[in-house]
C-alpha cells in the first residue's frame, strides 16, 4: 500500500495541467550563459540518432525522469506522506535481504529531488539550497541510500565538484599487480598514450609497498588512490568486484575508461572516449558470452522491482532466457556528467548487504549490476553490438579444445567489428597450476556456441585470422609481459633498483 501511494503521488504530477514530463530544456538553459553548469545532464536520446546507431548499438531509451513539485512537497509534509516517506528513507539492518522494490522507488524519488537541486543550483550557484525546504527530504534520502559517501563528500552533489578531465581506472591489489604492470606499460609503450591513470586498492595491506613504488616509479602521470580514503567501509566491506564501480566513483576523472587489471588491449584505448555509443548516452558496456539458457532466476528478481524499464530490457538474452551472462564489466566506459545517477545506483548494488543478501545471489558478481543499476534510475546507457568471442588459436585436443574450433580468451570487438580488448590476461589459462603458458595469437572467432570446458567457440563459420599489426601487437604484450615477471622476481627478493629515489611509502 505504501509504495502505491508513493507511485500514485509521483504518477499524478507528471500529467498535472497538460505538462510535459520533462519541461525544463536544459540544453537551452545552459546555452544562454555559459556561466551556468548542471552538475548531471543525462542524454535525452534522439530516436532518429538512436534509430542510425541501431547496426552497431543496442542503446536503452529509458522513460522521461519524473519532476519534483510542490505538490510533492506538500504531500511528503503531510501525515500519510511523512508514512510514504518514512518507509523509503530507511537503512535496513545488516545481513537482512533489503527489498528493492523500495530502494527502487526511493532511488527514482532521489533522482528527481537531485535534478530539483542540480537546476536550482545552474541558475544560481551561490543559493543555498540548504534552506529550501525540500533540502531535508533530499538528504534523508541520500544517508539512506548512499551513507558511504559520508564523511569524505558532505553531499552527492560535491562528487562531479571534484572531477575533471578523462583518465583510465585500475583496481589492483597484490593479486593483479602482475596483470596491471603489464598491460599500463602496453598502453605506454606500444600506444603511446599518455592519459592519466589511477591505481586503485582498498586497503594498506591490499598493495605491497614495493609494487606501488615499482609502478608509481616506472610510469608517469600514474596516481595511487587508496578506496577507504573516500568510501566508508561500514557499508562496503569490499573484497574484490564490488569495489569497481566505487572507484569510479572517488575518481577524480569526470570521464573514465574502467579496466581489469587483465584486460590488454588490441587498439588504443583512448578511442573510447570518440565512441559514437558513448558520446550519444554517456555509457558504453560490452555484452559477455551467450551461455547457461532457460535462466529465469534474473529475469524474475527484475520483474519484481523494476515498475517501468528502458526498451533495451524486453530484447536483451538475459530477459529472454536465451543467456544467464549479459554484460562484461572488464571495460565499462563512463561520463559521471551524464551517469552520475546511474553509477550511484550501481554502487548501491555492490554495497555489503545488498550485495550479500540480494544481488549476487542473482547475478555473478558486479557485471550486471551497470546496466541493471542504471535501469533503476532510468539512465541511458549503451552497449556495443557484438557479444563476447574468443581471441587466441586452434584447439590442441582434449582439455584445450578440439582443433575445429578457435580456444583461447574472451575478445571484444568494438563498433567496427575488430578486436578491442581481450579479458582473462595473456595465458592460455591464468589458473594453471602446472605453469602458465602464453596464448598462440592466431585467429578469433565471433560465435555464441560456446564449449565452457575448453573456453572454445564451436561455430566454424565465424573464425578471422588476426591481421599482421595485431600479431606484432600481441608479440610486444608476451615480451613485456616476460620483462615484467623478471622485474617482480627482483621486487619479491627485494633486489629490484627503482628509477627515482622517493619514498616507498
Amino acid at each position: 500500500m505504501i509504495i502505491v501511494l508513493f507511485s500514485l503521488q509521483l504518477n499524478r504530477a507528471q500529467f498535472e495541467a497538460g505538462k510535459p514530463v520533462n519541461n525544463f530544456d536544459a540544453a537551452l538553459f545552459i546555452s544562454e550563459n555559459e556561466n551556468y553548469k548542471l552538475q548531471v545532464q543525462e542524454s535525452v536520446l534522439n530516436l532518429s540518432r538512436v534509430d542510425a546507431l541501431s547496426d552497431k548499438y543496442d542503446i536503452a531509451v529509458t522513460q522521461p525522469p519524473l519532476q519534483w513539485t510542490e505538490q510533492d512537497l506538500a504531500f511528503f509534509k503531510s501525515a500519510a506522506g511523512e508514512t510514504v516517506f518514512s518507509r523509503l528513507a530507511l537503512i535496513p539492518e545488516a545481513h537482512v535481504a533489503p527489498d528493492f522494490a523500495t530502494i527502487t522507488a526511493a532511488e527514482r524519488l532521489f533522482k528527481a529531488l537531485f535534478l530539483h537541486f542540480d537546476k536550482m543550483l545552474a541558475s544560481d550557484p551561490s543559493r543555498d539550497v540548504q534552506q529550501d525546504p525540500s533540502w531535508a527530504f533530499f538528504k534523508r534520502l541520500e544517508n539512506a541510500l548512499y551513507p558511504w559517501i559520508h564523511p569524505y563528500w558532505e553531499n552527492v552533489f560535491h562528487i562531479n565538484n571534484q572531477t575533471s578531465g578523462k583518465g583510465i581506472v585500475l583496481c589492483v591489489g597484490n593479486n593483479q599487480f602482475q596483470y596491471a604492470a603489464s598491460t599500463i606499460r602496453i598502453i605506454r609503450e606500444v600506444y603511446h598514450n599518455d592519459l592519466p591513470i589511477e591505481v586503485f586498492f582498498i586497503q594498506e595491506d591490499d598493495l605491497d609497498i614495493s609494487k606501488r613504488h615499482y609502478l608509481t616509479s616506472e610510469f608517469k602521470n600514474l596516481s595511487l588512490m587508496k578506496l577507504d580514503d573516500y568510501v566508508d567501509d561500514y557499508y562496503t566491506k569490499f573484497g574484490g568486484w564490488a569495489m569497481k564501480p566505487f572507484a569510479m566513483l572517488a575518481s577524480r576523472f569526470s570521464e573514465i575508461i574502467m579496466m581489469d587489471a587483465d584486460v590488454f588491449f588490441f587498439q588504443d584505448p583512448g578511442m573510447l572516449f570518440h565512441d559514437e555509443g558513448y558520446k550519444t548516452t554517456g555509457s558504453l558496456f560490452y555484452y559477455d558470452r551467450t551461455l547457461f539458457p532457460n535462466w529465469t532466476r534474473g529475469p524474475d528478481w527484475m520483474r519484481s522491482f523494476l515498475p517501468s524499464m528502458s526498451s533495451f530490457v524486453p530484447k536483451s538474452r538475459w530477459f529472454r532466457g536465451l543467456s544467464s551472462h549479459e554484460q562484461e564489466s572488464g571495460v565499462v566506459v563512463m561520463d559521471k556528467t551524464k551517469a552520475l545517477l546511474g553509477l550511484l545506483s550501481t554502487c548501491k548494488m555492490n554495497g555489503v548487504t545488498e550485495r550479500d543478501e540480494v544481488v549476487y545471489k542473482h547475478v555473478h558478481g558486479d557485471k550486471e549490476t551497470y546496466w541493471v543499476g542504471f535501469e533503476v534510475t532510468q539512465t541511458p546507457y549503451a552497449f556495443v553490438k557484438s557479444f563476447a568471442g574468443v581471441i587466441g588459436s586452434h584447439g590442441r585436443g582434449g582439455a584445450d579444445g578440439s582443433p575445429d574450433y578457435i580456444c583461447g580468451n574472451q575478445i571484444h570487438l568494438d563498433a567496427d567489428g575488430k578486436p578491442l580488448w581481450l579479458n582473462g590476461a595473456l595465458y592460455r589459462n591464468k589458473h594453471a597450476k602446472d605453469g602458465l603458458e602464453y596464448l598462440n595469437f592466431t585467429h578469433y572467432s565471433t560465435g555464441e556456441d560456446w564449449e565452457f570446458g575448453s573456453n572454445c567457440v564451436k561455430n566454424k563459420d565465424t573464425i578471422h585470422d588476426l591481421n599482421p599489426l595485431q600479431k606484432v601487437y600481441a608479440l610486444a604484450f608476451i615480451e613485456i609481459d616476460k620483462k615484467r615477471a623478471l622485474d617482480q622476481a627482483l621486487l619479491d627478493k627485494n633486489e629490484w633498483k627503482f628509477k627515482d629515489a622517493t619514498s616507498t611509502s
